[in-house]
């Protein structure tokens, strides 16, 4: 995944994507793995590129629906010995399953840093208080920065941005993988009425850490109409994310071997970038011409087995 791009997965009852996070947890494991033998890393090597010897990545599981037991078992099915991740740390979980996940959260980030000056002088800002810290938890878990420098919050209602800047070009080493976002903020109490604010805030905080890439979670059927209307956090969700995997079941009901579909959209060109000229014409840029990103969809029907998932491509 490239740095500061955002995906973003969606589902239903009859159709579950929890296996689609286990896959793309699984990707982000092989890319964070120094000298891996994924394709990017392979692609990059016979380029000659500098980052073929980049440093190892890390990889947080933010786990809210799923403990981290039942990714450790789904990994090992797809071939990924998640022990040995823990082990060497490069892969790290935040537990929001545990009895007072936000007390854990304060005692990890007791004697840290100590909040900006005005923070928490409104409703908002105490609203957004354990997203906040939830994000210095992650931030301090994947080691993305020092400490001071990953305790900004990005919160476009009360104006505080992070101090630093996403850079494109190059993979992540950094990966923040939600099994359900919504659930995570829940966990740590975040207010309903401050959801969509908490959301934004959460995941452009992250996206905005040096080499970070997020994978988040959400289901589409228990966040409700309002959710994806103007306003709502599944909304705010969407608006971040530069692609959109949503999880379907087929309209005819599942098959033997088709367990749903999922279609794909592709929302700013960081993961597929689709070129255009000025008058509708695509090929080599030339006068008169230009680079636009536009939508790009796909779809593909999928049947899962124990030792993954298998698709098909439609469109």
């Amino acid at each position: 995944m490239p740095r500061g791009a955002a995906v973003l997965v969606t589902d239903e009852v009859d159709a579950s994507g929890g296996w689609l996070i286990s896959h793309l947890l699984r990707r982000a494991l092989v890319s964070a793995a120094a000298g891996s033998d994924d394709a990017d890393a392979s692609r990059r090597a016979q380029a000659g590129s500098a980052s073929a010897s980049r440093p190892p990545g890390r990889v947080c599981l933010i786990a809210a629906e799923q403990p981290a037991s039942h990714y450790t078992r789904t990994l090992a099915k797809l071939g990924r010995d998640a022990r040995a991740d823990l082990a060497s740390g490069r892969l790290v979980v935040v537990d929001l399953l545990s009895p007072s996940p936000l007390d854990a959260i304060a005692a990890a980030d007791a004697g840290e840093d100590e909040e900006e000056p005005g923070f928490q002088n409104s409703e908002i800002d105490r609203d957004l208080a354990p997203a906040r810290a939830l994000f210095q938890t992650i931030a301090r878990a994947l080691d993305a920065l020092p400490p001071k420098l990953g305790s900004a919050f990005v919160n476009a209602e009360t104006g505080t941005e992070t101090e630093t800047e996403t850079e494109d070009g190059d993979d992540a080493r950094f990966v923040a993988v939600f099994d359900d976002v919504h659930a995570a903020l829940e966990s740590v109490r975040v207010p309903a009425r401050s959801m969509s604010a908490a959301v934004d805030g959460l995941c452009r905080s992250l996206l905005s850490l040096k080499e970070t890439a997020v994978v988040v979670g959400a289901h589409l059927d228990a966040a409700g109409v309002s959710a994806s209307c103007p306003g709502g956090w599944l909304f705010a969700l969407g608006a971040v994310a530069d692609a959109r995997l949503d999880v379907a079941a087929l309209k005819t009901g599942a098959a033997r071997d088709v367990h749903g579909r999922v279609r794909v959209t592709h929302r700013t060109g960081r993961f597929v970038r689709v070129r255009s000229s000025e008058n509708g014409s695509s090929g080599a840029f030339g006068r008169g011409e230009k680079d636009t990103t536009i939508r790009k969809r796909a779809s593909a029907k999928f049947g899962l087995a124990e030792t993954g998932a298998r698709a098909t491509r439609e469109s």
